[in-house]
């Protein structure tokens, strides 16, 4: 994971601390603004640790509940029918929700390495292990995709499935004990964060609401005030990387697609990245670099 993807989620994680006067924007503009002290980052990026590690907790607890649902489905596979086509129709469900954990875990991996919390070597290993993981689900799809032609496939299948099943809850359970959730202080300590960090809270306090007029003009029939406070806090930061500190359009646009999806849904990501593609060609059309 790199330094600037955890210090985009730490400012994200950050400005969901400030207060969104987004109604009293228009009345707020002729007052003078607060100086940004670096007590007061670092007051936000304290609070984000604290939402960050509440998050990975509540990940991890999401892809044990996927996991969870996979074993009953495999488990129905096995007791309510022996008939191919049934058996496949009911563990072709379990293949994406497996995935789906596997992926959590593995975000979950990468920022633990990145902080090197805990035993470093135990954590590579569990890498590997999900990697096997993957493996296997992709054996999976592939045996249920020949399914048709050898039933046999179908059991290989259920016992390649299995399989992933048992790696992944085995990776939940050493990510838990190797997890130490004071530990994730050091993510602040690596400069690279800190500063990078720093510097989008620093613009987002001085300059959300010229960010926000701009996303507002690349908004068709809606406006910034209708949205869900994550997918404004995701549409700003972008609009400041691009706008404040020269990072290429797309780059902040990939970034914020992924934060989108991590923290908001499938419209949200969409339609975010939709807005901040109207935006930033309205900025080359003004002559904006």
């Amino acid at each position: 994971m790199k330094a600037r993807s955890i210090a985009r989620e730490l400012a994200l994680l950050g400005s969901s601390q400030l207060p969104d006067n987004t109604d009293k924007a228009r009345r707020s503009e002729s007052k003078p603004a607060e100086p940004v002290t670096n007590k007061t980052l670092n007051a936000l990026l304290m609070k984000a640790l604290k939402i960050l590690n509440a998050d990975v907790q509540e990940t991890l607890e999401t892809a044990s509940g996927e996991l969870q649902r996979s074993e009953r489905l495999m488990l129905e596979s096995e007791t309510r029918t022996t008939d191919d086509d049934e058996v496949r129709s009911r563990i072709q469900p379990a293949l994406p929700l497996i995935q789906s954990a596997i992926n959590r875990i593995g975000s979950t991996l990468e920022l633990l390495l990145f902080a090197q919390q805990g035993d470093k070597k135990e954590i590579i290993a569990v890498r590997k292990s999900l990697e096997a993981g993957a493996q296997h689900v992709e054996s999976g799809f592939d045996l249920l995709a020949a399914s048709e032609q050898r039933a046999a496939d179908v059991k290989d299948a259920g016992a390649e499935i299995q399989q992933a099943i048992k790696v992944a809850q085995g990776a939940i359970a050493d990510l838990k004990q190797s997890l130490d959730p004071t530990q994730f202080k050091t993510l602040i300590d690596h400069t690279d964060v800190r500063s990078y960090a720093c510097d989008l809270l620093f613009n987002w306090i001085s300059h959300w609401q010229a960010i926000d007029a701009q996303l507002n003009e690349a908004m068709e029939k809606w406006n910034m005030r209708r949205l869900a406070r994550v997918d404004r806090d995701i549409l700003r930061l972008a609009m400041i990387e691009i706008v404040y500190m020269d990072v290429p359009t797309k780059v902040a646009i990939d970034e914020a697609i992924e934060m989108a999806k991590r923290y908001s849904d499938e419209d949200s990501y969409r339609f975010i990245n939709g807005v901040l593609r109207r935006a930033t060609d309205k900025l080359k059309a003004n002559g904006a670099d």
